[in-house]
Order: structure tokens, then C-alpha cells, then sequence
């Protein structure tokens, strides 16, 4: 008699178990073997290429044994399915050619004896599956994986193992339709269980090579998850199929690579949980151009289900799509226009060449974009958010959610971290002089990375002119009396001396000085060194001044350059706070001190852009 029996459970309760079971399993409490054999049929039915159907039949059970904790144990060859059960074999691949115009291609008994024992032919015939060769659809099939006569045998396969159509409500369970379609389809590369085809016409490629998604899902609720299978760090190389197949890793570093590839794919790591009651997630990969918005909605001639726990993803040359996981994944892009998003975890993505793009769910005020003269980071400050990433190569970061998406250009802004100490000042001055307030950091930033690309700092002055807050400040300016007091006041805080006034009416009269640079020059003048002749209170006065623009662009860096703060309006306020003194100093630092905490808030805050690594953090005590 057959080793093994069979239990009996009702429905979970989990839709995804529910629709895949059909309440049969093997006992498996005292070993992990299943027994397997060959055999003729009951009614004279043999096997014409004997050595074919076992290697056939070897090659299916080899596609379920990566997945699940169970052994499949080689009975032999026998004259009929009577003797393979009495010889111990719980599942026999047998023929049943008797009702060669039923349209059947085979039919498979669930897991038994031990539920039942009313079968229709003999007591071990649970588990059993038999083939209709008088079917033309068996007889055109090479049996090759991938083609519909393979699939016919794993399918088969499934139904012995405990496996129902997921389209059918057995013993008032769910069918396929209940699930969320969004999700799940009912179609073959959604489970070898489904009678869809949508290539039904093609015998020899585009259908599954192994159980698909729900069918491991499944399968590890009932015989639980192969823990060996990949255990250690993987790396899978996905080469073109005309099928479909599934992937499992239990441990491990792991990559999914596609860089052999002609053309961009589409990689989607492990990241949903279908089953309340199987922790395995589930991703997928097929080529890009196969995926039709959204997966339910594909009709893909390669897939790979993609289950378990896997890290990380190389693209092609080509424009690839890679989305990670929860877990801390590195995503190489290649040559091509890729799109990375790493999800929650900490991940580093490269877009390598080409023009990149990483992506980020949220609205762009819960995040923080750090620029560093070696690496950009990103960071997610809701605490179930995606975590804080590191980017290489990336040209553009695109912040979404489901009724608005923003771009920021990096090409555009992430540039101040190339300048040097003084070079960075100098752009911060500029806000000060020509706006009077402290930079925003994307102004600050989109300025100082023109720079870095080249533009002169006496060009970017000239742009500053026309802007409108200079206009505005300026308005009212009619003499150049009038405005060489204006910017003392705005640079220096202080109306200009004698000697300083003459100096530069004598300038902007003699047009030595234009307009368009005069502000320009007064910051540089500041900094000039002393002549030698000069007089001690004018090297006294210049130190004061120095001290003075200097306190002022300490605390125009401390608003933008290392909080990252954005908003003009409190920018104009706080550096509004600053008169010289002590106290107005530590009065403006509060102030930034309160913006940046109430900028910080992941629900309600604003986005930040500072820079690190470039200037020394100002009043640190």
C-alpha cells in the first residue's frame, strides 16, 4: 500500500489559500517523502516512449521541489497503477486513453487515502494522474518545459499535491474572481491551475515551466517553504525564455540580473505579501515592453515570479525599471534610461549612464535631499516611509503621490557641493546684498550649480539685478547717492562713511562702476585687503564690516546651506532679526533653529535641501 495518507482542512479564512486549496493535503508529520512512480494504465493502456514519461514526469516534480519542504522519492516503473500504490508510490503518472472524444487532456486525483477511501477505481488511487493520449492536443506536445504539454503535467501535479482551479468554489471555498483583480488574474501565469491561455494556439512556448505565484503561495501553506533553495548569496542571471517561471530564494544577499539582455526589463523585487498566512512576498520580471501599465493587464510572453528574499537588481543596456523592497537594496540601472525606486529600506541607486530617474512615493515636503561632494542622499522622514537612500549617477529625483508628481533636476541643483568654502559664501553674500534676507536653499543651490557649470559669478550677478526682489528693493532708488546708501545699509548695516561715499560716487559717476555691478563690487571691496597707507580707522571700519557680513552670511548659510530651508519668507524674516548684536544673532539662530524643527514635521513640514561637507556649521556652541 501507498506510505503516506492524506488529511483533511477546512477553509483558512486567507482568500489567497482559500482560492488555491482544496482542503486535501499528504500527512507529511512523519516524513518529508513523497513517493512517485511510472506506470501503465488499468485497460491496456502503456507508455510508448516508457524512458520519455519518466524523464517527463521527473522533470515536473523537479519544478515544485525548490519550492516546498518535501522529497520526492523515485518508486520505479510499473505495469499498472495498482502496483505502483502497493508498491508505495503516493502518486502515480499513469494513462487513462479510454475516452479519446471526453476533450480531456488528463485529470489527477487529490491527496488520499486517508479522507476517503470511495475512489473510482482502486484505494490508492489518490494522488494519481492520468494522461489522455488519444487527446491531439498531448500527442502534438514535445513535453518540453514551457509548452502546453508540460503544463498539462504540472498542472496535474498540482491537484495531487492539494491544488484546485481557482475558478471553481470547492466545499464552499472562493473562487479567483473574489480576490482583488488588481492583484491577481486568473490566468495560467498567475497559476498552472487556471484554464486560461491568452496564447492558447502556441503548444510548444508561452506557458508556465514551473508553479507560478499563487501556486507556491499555496503550496508552502500546505508542505510549508524550502529553506535550502538559495540559501546562500545568489546571483540570478535571467536569460530570454519563451516561458514562464518562478524564482525562490529562502536567504541570502541576492541579485536579479538582467544585463545579458537586448532589451530594457522590468524588475520588481519581492516587496507584496498576498497570504496572511505565508510570510513569502512576491515580485516579478518580464520585458519592459510586455508590461502594459499595469501587470494584471499584460499579456507577457516571458515572466519570472520572483518570491522570497532578494536584495538587489542589475538593469540592461537598455531603459530598465527596477523597484525594490523593504530590505536594504543596491539597484544598478546600466547603460540605459533607467527608473529606479528603492521602497522602504535603506538603498543605494545607480543609475549608471545614461539619463536616470529615482523615484519616491510622497509629497515632496516629507523629504530631505542631502548634497555631499560625494554622494546625494535622500531621505524619507515619515516613519513608515522608504527610508534614507544614497544616489549615484542619478540626473532626476521624482517625488509622487496618486494626484501629483514633482521633479528636481539634479543636473540643476546638486552642483554646490563641487564649489569651495568661499565660493559657496560668496553666492549666500549675494542673496544678502542683492535681496536682503538669507537664501532659500533651491534658489541658493540653483545658482551656485550654475556656477559650478560655468557661469561667472559677475554674469550671475547681472541675472540677480533683474530679478524681482532686487527690483523691488530698489525701487525707490533714484540718485546714486540714493543707492550706495541703500546697499551699506543692506550689506553693512550701517550708512556709509565719508570716505567710503565719495569712493563710490566718484565710481559710479565716472562709470568705473556700472550699476549692474556696483553691489557686486561693495561686497568685494569689503574683502579687499587694506591698502598699506591706509588709515587705522579705516582698517578698524573694515574689520567691523568684515565681522559684520561675515555674522550675516554665517547665518544666511545656517538657513540654507546646512538646514536646507526654502521658505523665502522666513528667510526675509530672520536675517530681518540680525542688527549686529549678540542677542540679534542668537535671536535669528532660534529662528532658524524653530523653522527647521517645524520644517521636519513628515505630515506638515517642507522639503529641505542642504549641504554638507562644504562650510564649517556657524555658531555650533
Amino acid at each position: 500500500m501507498a506510505f503516506l495518507t492524506a488529511d483533511i482542512f477546512d477553509p483558512t479564512g486567507d482568500p489567497v489559500i482559500d482560492v488555491m486549496t482544496g482542503g486535501f493535503v499528504w500527512d507529511l508529520s512523519d516524513s518529508r517523502t513523497i513517493s512517485w512512480a511510472v506506470a501503465d494504465g488499468l485497460y491496456g493502456d502503456v507508455w510508448t516512449d516508457r524512458p520519455a514519461a519518466v524523464q517527463i514526469f521527473s522533470e515536473a516534480l523537479a519544478s515544485f521541489e525548490p519550492f516546498i519542504d518535501v522529497d520526492f522519492d523515485d518508486r520505479g516503473d510499473f505495469a499498472s497503477p495498482i502496483d505502483a500504490g502497493e508498491a508505495g508510490a503516493d502518486i502515480v503518472y499513469t494513462l487513462d486513453n479510454t475516452e479519446a472524444s471526453d476533450g480531456s487532456l488528463a485529470y489527477a486525483y487529490y491527496p488520499g487515502p486517508g479522507v476517503f477511501y470511495d475512489f473510482e477505481q482502486y484505494g490508492t488511487e489518490g494522488g494519481d494522474i492520468f494522461m489522455n493520449f488519444a487527446a491531439r492536443q498531448n500527442i502534438m506536445s514535445s513535453f518540453a518545459p514551457g509548452s502546453d504539454g508540460f503544463m498539462t503535467v504540472i498542472h496535474e501535479l498540482g491537484h495531487a499535491l492539494g491544488l484546485k482551479h481557482p475558478f471553481e468554489a470547492t466545499l464552499g471555498r472562493p473562487v479567483i474572481s473574489d480576490l482583488d483583480q488588481t492583484l491577481v488574474r486568473d490566468v495560467d501565469w498567475f497559476s498552472i491551475m487556471s484554464y486560461d491561455d491568452q496564447y492558447a494556439d502556441e503548444l510548444e512556448r508561452w506557458d508556465p515551466a514551473t508553479p507560478m505565484v499563487l501556486d507556491v503561495l499555496a503550496l508552502q501553506y500546505l508542505y510549508g517553504p524550502d529553506t535550502t533553495t538559495n540559501a546562500g548569496d545568489t546571483t540570478f542571471d535571467l536569460v530570454s525564455r519563451d516561458y514562464y517561471y518562478t524564482l525562490w530564494d529562502a536567504d541570502g544577499q541576492d541579485r536579479v540580473d538582467v544585463s545579458g539582455q537586448s532589451e530594457g526589463w522590468i524588475i520588481a523585487l519581492p516587496f507584496v505579501q498576498l497570504s496572511d498566512l505565508v510570510e513569502t512576498r512576491s515580485g516579478f520580471a518580464l520585458p519592459g515592453a510586455q508590461f502594459d501599465a499595469e501587470l494584471v493587464a499584460s499579456a507577457p510572453t516571458e515572466m519570472v515570479w520572483l518570491m522570497g528574499d532578494m536584495e538587489h537588481a542589475t538593469g540592461s543596456a537598455h531603459a530598465d525599471i527596477l523597484v525594490g523592497n523593504a530590505l536594504n537594496n543596491r539597484l544598478l540601472g546600466g547603460d540605459g534610461d533607467d527608473e529606479l525606486e528603492g521602497n522602504a529600506g535603506d538603498d543605494h541607486l545607480d543609475g549608471g549612464a545614461g539619463e536616470d530617474l529615482a523615484r519616491y512615493f510622497g509629497d515632496r515636503s516629507s523629504f530631505t535631499v542631502t548634497i555631499a561632494p560625494d554622494t546625494i542622499t535622500v531621505e524619507d522622514r515619515r516613519t513608515d516611509g522608504t527610508g534614507t537612500d544614497s544616489l549615484s549617477r542619478i540626473e532626476t529625483v521624482a517625488f509622487y503621490t496618486e494626484q501629483s508628481s514633482e521633479q528636481l533636476d539634479l543636473e540643476t541643483y546638486a552642483g554646490p557641493a563641487s564649489l569651495s568654502a568661499p565660493e559657496l559664501e560668496s553666492f549666500v553674500e549675494l542673496y544678502i546684498a542683492y535681496f536682503n534676507r538669507a537664501p532659500d536653499a533651491l534658489g541658493l543651490n540653483f545658482w551656485a550649480t550654475a556656477f559650478a557649470n560655468g557661469l561667472s559669478r559677475q554674469q550671475i550677478a547681472a541675472d540677480f539685478l533683474d530679478q524681482d526682489e532686487t527690483l523691488a528693493l530698489y525701487s525707490d532708488v533714484q540718485t546714486d547717492a540714493d543707492l550706495v546708501t541703500r546697499v551699506y545699509d543692506n550689506v553693512l548695516g550701517r550708512a556709509p562713511d565719508r570716505d567710503g561715499f565719495d569712493f563710490w560716487i566718484d565710481a559710479l559717476g565716472s562709470d568705473e562702476v556700472g550699476r549692474d555691478s556696483f553691489i557686486l563690487s561693495v561686497l568685494d571691496g569689503a574683502r579687499a585687503a587694506p591698502a598699506q597707507d591706509a588709515s587705522q580707522a579705516f582698517v578698524d571700519q573694515q574689520t567691523s564690516d568684515r565681522a559684520y557680513l561675515e555674522t550675516k552670511t554665517d547665518l544666511g548659510a545656517l538657513y540654507a546651506v546646512h538646514n536646507g530651508l526654502s521658505d523665502v519668507d522666513a528667510a526675509t524674516d530672520t536675517l530681518a532679526l540680525f542688527d549686529g548684536t549678540e542677542e540679534s544673532v542668537a535671536d535669528a539662530v532660534t529662528a532658524i533653529t524653530r523653522s527647521h524643527t517645524d520644517a521636519l514635521d513628515p505630515d506638515n513640514g517642507a522639503f529641505l535641501m542642504p549641504v554638507v561637507g562644504v562650510l564649517d556649521i556657524p555658531f555650533a556652541g
